[in-house]
């Protein structure tokens, strides 16, 4: 049985899997650290729950040759474990490029974790979007 501190580094693997997959455009590995009816909640940007819905999510995502222009960089993970359930709270910063390097959110991510068949997979994930430039 693992130690919470091994949980824990799977569960930070997971944030970071998170990132690396989106941005570089590998959009069915990305889903696949989504439980099957896992949400990915934007606020007023929208809701997306199950993997059809998270499908369509990526179907509005901006993309040049194949992928988005963007680098996620999350930090200052807390993570709390409890069992197969956990939650993670983190910072998160997008920037964009194009023409200029630029500053795209500044922002949180608040998770509830599960584990499943010995993986940790995203239940929810909520954004928090505190400051943002247009996309």
């Amino acid at each position: 049985m693992p130690s919470v501190l091994e949980e824990k580094d799977a569960i930070r693997e997971l944030l970071a899997h998170y990132c690396f997959h989106f941005d570089n455009g590998e959009f069915d590995q990305w889903l696949n650290l989504f439980t099957d009816d896992g949400a990915f909640d934007l606020g007023a940007r929208g809701r997306f729950q199950g993997r059809d819905a998270l499908r369509n999510f990526l179907k509005v995502v901006p993309l040049t040759k194949g992928v988005p222009m963007i680098k996620h960089c999350v930090m200052n993970s807390i993570v709390s474990v409890d069992g197969d359930h956990a939650t993670a709270r983190s910072y998160v910063v997008v920037l964009r490029g194009g023409e200029a390097l630029a500053l795209s959110v500044a922002g949180r991510y608040e998770d509830q974790l599960t584990k499943q068949a010995g993986e940790w997979r995203f239940a929810e994930r909520k954004a928090y979007l505190d400051m943002m430039n247009a996309w």
